[in-house]
């Protein structure tokens, strides 16, 4: 008898835990990109920092080299190029820089309501589970060997 309770027990914990990285997932799945005036209201702190980076000048590069249209540039210099997110400088200039969500993603659930604790957790866990930090940093590394 404690062999079928421990089994049921250990096949419900694995469903609910199923359930909510299920969940996560789709949070972000239908999630679309806001832009940075969205974030800095609730998050100033966070803002600044994002701010004193100065991500809008890479921006500046692109447009100096003609490159505000190279989809390999724009993957690291604009926020969700490819994936729902920037388009162009005439249709979506509010996503034409590196933002917030080009880390944690698009944003419009948690923006929507802020108590969401699962839209919360996918934005916070989007950096580590799709590797965003090696995508662009790796790319660095091209940048400083061709002169960038």
């Amino acid at each position: 008898m404690k062999k079928v309770l421990m089994c049921v027990l250990l096949v419900t914990f694995m469903a609910a835990g199923v359930l909510f990285f299920y969940s996560l997932a789709s949070a972000q799945g239908t999630a679309r990109y806001v832009g940075v005036e969205k974030c800095k209201g609730c998050h100033t702190k966070e803002y600044k920092d994002y701010e004193s980076r100065k991500f809008t000048k890479a921006w500046n590069v692109l447009q100096m080299r003609g490159k505000t249209s190279d989809g390999e540039c724009l993957k690291c210099h604009a926020t969700g190029y490819g994936n729902g997110g920037f388009v162009s400088e005439e249709s979506t200039p509010e996503l034409k820089y590196k933002q917030c969500e080009a880390c944690h993603g698009p944003g419009s659930r948690h923006a929507d309501n802020p108590g969401d604790s699962v839209a919360l957790e996918g934005m916070k866990t989007y950096i580590r589970d799709k590797d965003i930090c090696i995508k662009c940093h790796v790319c660095m590394k091209t940048h400083k060997e061709a002169d960038f």
